[in-house]
């Protein structure tokens, strides 16, 4: 029995591989973009016969954010159920108002290969930051819509609720926020 839990052991630690995916976060300026969302992302993927494509079947993600120098670090172990592997900046906390979204890095080659990944990337700014700047400085930050705004910036579409609030849709998110009103 002892036999077989060492055996167990040691394949478990040859399937298994740690790996460090590591990188910066700039914007067009050079200067660093601290706390934002960093996400290491691992998929099964598999061909579905009925559908006749590659579909996801599971995913596991493994996420921090940038420090205050704008540099991340994820130390992961590797579940060898997973096969393939990605590197993404878009999620809770990135700032859609100021930044265009960031390509999704496919890292799985370099997962394969069981060395550390280096991503870096420099943010775009948003062309309608400057717009969006502009507007947060005027209504300041005691104002209800200050967050939303700095954070998702001007709705594709403004609702008015009759109460003081709004529902602000941003397609291109598929998101809907109610803003305004008493309590914000």
């Amino acid at each position: 029995m002892r036999k077989i839990i060492v055996f167990l052991f040691l394949l478990f630690i040859i399937n298994a591989s740690a790996i460090t995916i590591k990188g910066s976060v700039m914007d067009e300026a050079g200067k660093p973009v601290k706390d934002t969302p960093v996400f290491f992302v691992m998929k099964k993927v598999k061909f579905s016969f009925k559908k006749f494509k590659m579909v996801e079947v599971d995913s596991k993600t493994i996420s921090t954010k940038t420090d205050g120098e704008g540099l991340y670090r994820i130390d992961v172990d590797i579940d060898p159920y997973f096969n393939r592997f990605f590197v993404d900046f878009v999620g809770e906390g990135f700032q859609y108002a100021k930044y265009q979204k960031p390509a999704v890095e496919d890292v799985t080659k370099l997962v394969d290969k069981g060395i550390d990944i280096v991503v870096n990337r420099v943010f775009k700014y948003n062309p309608r930051w400057k717009d969006v700047k502009l507007v947060l400085d005027l209504i300041g930050k005691d104002s209800p819509f200050y967050k939303v705004l700095e954070e998702y910036g001007f709705p594709d579409e403004r609702i008015k609720l009759g109460d003081g609030r709004e529902r602000w849709k941003y397609f291109d998110l598929n998101k809907e926020i109610i803003v305004g009103g008493k309590g914000d």
